[in-house]
């Protein structure tokens, strides 16, 4: 039904937008919503990316309450991604290394999370992915934050995340992350934007 792949469509959108703004809860729900649908069934490109930071967020929320439902949709999400990996390595690498870091960071395996953090960072920059770059940076960021005592490492990952961010032209998202995490103008380099990538992916 043409209503219901314009539904679907709205809430994948909406869902993505919210991720990017940081607000999990409500790109949970627009994320059921969308799944809730007939629509949800037939493979787009965006469910590439619905699969990918869905399962991002199964693993935070894993680690903020414990939840195994949670831990199975970031699993999921890497069964997925691994499968799709093998047919376009270059385009899903970087996604493949950081949902393994975060299911490592969920297990607490530090030294192995790091790893793929920084492996993650390396196949986003020598593949020209600059926003999942900072993606990494990000979450790498977030973990550090609650595994370490020293914040120093943690606030340089998100100095990095907003440097790739404002390259990539997100300033919203830059933005956000500044106040988030108090970063002054000290921390921020001047950077110009790259076209290469669209906001939404």
């Amino acid at each position: 039904n043409h209503d219901y792949y314009l539904l679907g469509y709205s809430y994948q959108r909406r869902f993505i937008s919210a991720f990017w703004a940081g607000d999990y809860d409500s790109a949970e729900i627009y994320c059921r919503s969308m799944l809730s649908l007939p629509s949800a069934k037939a493979p787009t490109l965006q469910s590439i990316y619905t699969t990918f930071y869905r399962g991002l967020i199964g693993f935070l929320r894993h680690r903020e309450c414990q939840s195994e439902e949670q831990y199975g949709i970031g699993l999921d999400s890497i069964v997925k991604i691994e499968f799709w990996w093998q047919f376009s390595p270059t385009n899903f690498e970087s996604k493949l290394f950081l949902l393994k870091a975060e299911n490592e960071a969920s297990l607490l395996n530090v030294d192995k999370a790091r790893s793929l953090y920084e492996a993650s960072i390396k196949s986003a920059s020598d593949n020209g992915r600059i926003h999942e770059k900072g993606l990494a940076y990000e979450f790498m960021g977030n973990f550090l934050s609650s595994v370490s005592n020293d914040p120093s490492g943690a606030r340089e990952c998100m100095k990095l995340a907003h440097s790739c961010y404002l390259q990539w032209g997100a300033f919203g998202k830059a933005a956000i992350l500044s106040m988030k995490h108090e970063l002054n103008e000290a921390d921020v380099p001047n950077t110009y934007p790259s076209l290469k990538h669209g906001r939404h992916e």
